[in-house]
């Protein structure tokens, strides 16, 4: 089970270690010291997995070496002291020293190899049990990540019912890119015009060719690297993120590949969110127009039915200004002594431009007309 295992003898006499060691049966890699001081030295070098510890020994005890051992820090390997004492205040100073199990000189080799076995066992059980403890907390910690990442998106989607422009949904965008430490520059197109920035302000003369050559990128996938950069084009809103690789190396660190596939995943969202605002800032912006539009037409109705009554008006008065110029006219020629030919040509000269006057304002009401029409239509 455990071939591999480094046991540390300690004991001051060399036929017990000797004794230990043949009892072992070459079942493990076997180190021998010869005092307490030893056993600390050699310990620090190369750990072993298992220390059996005398208990009496000239230079230290062997519960004060066990004491020093593991007080050194990291995970001390387990002890098992051997000693020929059997009292249980000997057992209770081996347990206080932070003795793992107790064996009693002279001993049976079943016995002794049992005892490793079982704190090897124990030792592999807790390892493996800190593996998963290590494991479960980068877990915890990952998940508080991602958390922490989710809760900037819906953030973000808090605030952008109070983006009333596209220069202000851009700030929001920026303020969360920088919450998951990258920048970059944007572009937004709409109703609304044209707006193109990096987080501290307009872009530079190279940004806005990025963001050209972006543009003219519509078809494809929608995210994409340019070197160790993503681009992101939602129609309505393009992003170029800087130091943001799609394809991350396999020597890059677990974590940090995992949190920048995170990044580039929260980061569609925000856009997608964005676009929605974008699309609801331009259909207010089409409300408005409309509204103007109503406004306009409302407007021109009713100019075009006062202009109505007006020419309705002036035709009117028109025809009466020419029958009243008729009879003034046959009036007048009671006392002109015009020939019955002059009276005639006058007569039909005021009807030739009656007819014209009256039918210059019949066309009038033609365009009345076909304004209406057109009114109606909007």
């Amino acid at each position: 089970m455990c071939a591999t295992a480094t046991v540390m003898i300690v004991d001051d006499d060399e036929g017990t270690r000797m004794l230990i060691e043949h009892a072992l049966g070459g079942a493990y890699r076997a180190i021998g010291v010869g005092s307490g001081q030893d056993c600390l030295d050699a310990a620090a070098g190369s750990r072993p997995d298992i220390v059996l510890m005398d208990v009496e020994m000239p230079d230290m005890s062997g519960y004060d070496a066990c004491r020093r051992l593991k007080a050194t820090g990291g995970q001390a390997p387990p002890v098992i002291f051997i000693s020929s004492h059997d009292q249980l205040a000997d057992r209770m100073k081996g347990y206080d020293a932070g003795g793992e199990d107790y064996i009693c000189k002279p001993f049976e080799p079943p016995e002794l190899v049992a005892k490793i076995e079982r704190q090897l066992a124990a030792v592999i059980a807790q390892r493996e049990l800190g593996q998963q403890l290590d494991e479960a907390v980068g877990a915890v910690l990952s998940s508080a990540d991602m958390v922490g990442e989710v809760g900037i998106v819906l953030a973000f989607q808090r605030q952008l019912n109070g983006c009333a422009d596209y220069a202000s949904l851009g700030q929001r965008v920026f303020e969360a890119l920088g919450s998951y430490g990258f920048e970059g520059c944007l572009r937004i197109r709409g109703r609304l015009g044209d707006f193109a920035a990096n987080s501290k302000g307009p872009c530079t003369g190279l940004e806005l060719s990025i963001l050209d050559h972006l543009a003219e990128q519509s078809a494809g996938q929608r995210i994409r690297p340019i070197n160790q950069n993503t681009s992101f084009n939602f129609g309505s809103i393009i992003l170029f993120v800087r130091n943001l690789p799609m394809s991350r190396p396999p020597e890059m660190d677990s974590a940090r590949s995992d949190q920048i596939g995170r990044a580039i995943d929260n980061v569609a969202l925000l856009l997608e969110a964005a676009v929605i605002r974008v699309e609801a800032l331009d259909g207010a912006a089409v409300i408005r127009d409309l509204d103007s539009i109503k406004h306009l037409v409302s407007g021109t109705r009713e100019a075009l039915a006062d202009i109505s009554a007006r020419n309705r008006a002036q035709a009117e008065e028109v025809r009466s200004a020419f029958a009243d110029l008729s009879r003034e006219m046959e009036y007048s020629f009671l006392h002109l002594g015009l020939m019955h030919s002059q009276e005639e040509y006058l007569i039909e000269l005021i009807k030739k431009y009656s007819t014209r006057v009256m039918g210059s304002l019949a066309n009038s009401r033609e365009t009345e007309a076909v304004l209406k029409h057109v009114i109606d239509t909007l």
